[in-house]
C-alpha cells in the first residue's frame, strides 16, 4: 500500500504525467493559469452566468459582451476569464482574438 500511495506521488510530478486541472482547456492567452473560471451556481462558480441579451451576453457586473466575439466551451458551461483574476476585473480581450467569455455552444 506504501509502495502505491508513494508511486501516486511521484507521477504527480513527473514529465507528462501527474495531476490535470479541472479547466486544462483554458488557452493561455486568456488566463495565465489563473484567470478563469466557470461561472453559473455550482461550488465552483465564482460569479453567476451571464444574462442572454439581444446580440450577446450582458456579465452581472454589466458588461456587454457581442455574441460574435465570444468563445465555445468545451464542457457546456459558462466561463470567464478576468484581469488580475478579480471579480472586479474586467472581462480579458486578447488583441485580435475573441472575448475570454466562453460560451455553451448548442449542438443540432
Amino acid at each position: 500500500m506504501r509502495i502505491l500511495a508513494l508511486a501516486l506521488c511521484l507521477a504527480a510530478f513527473l514529465p507528462g504525467g501527474g495531476l490535470v486541472h479541472a479547466h486544462s482547456w483554458y488557452p493561455y492567452d486568456c488566463c495565465s493559469d489563473q484567470d478563469c473560471w466557470p461561472m453559473g451556481q455550482d461550488v465552483d462558480a465564482r460569479e453567476p452566468d451571464p444574462r442572454i441579451v439581444p446580440g450577446g451576453y450582458l456579465t452581472y457586473d454589466g458588461y456587454f459582451i457581442p455574441e460574435g466575439a465570444t468563445r465555445a466551451s468545451q464542457d457546456g458551461r459558462f466561463h470567464i476569464c478576468r484581469r488580475g483574476g478579480t471579480l472586479t476585473g474586467s472581462v480579458i480581450a486578447p488583441s485580435q482574438k475573441p472575448f475570454c467569455l466562453f460560451v455553451p455552444r448548442q449542438v443540432f
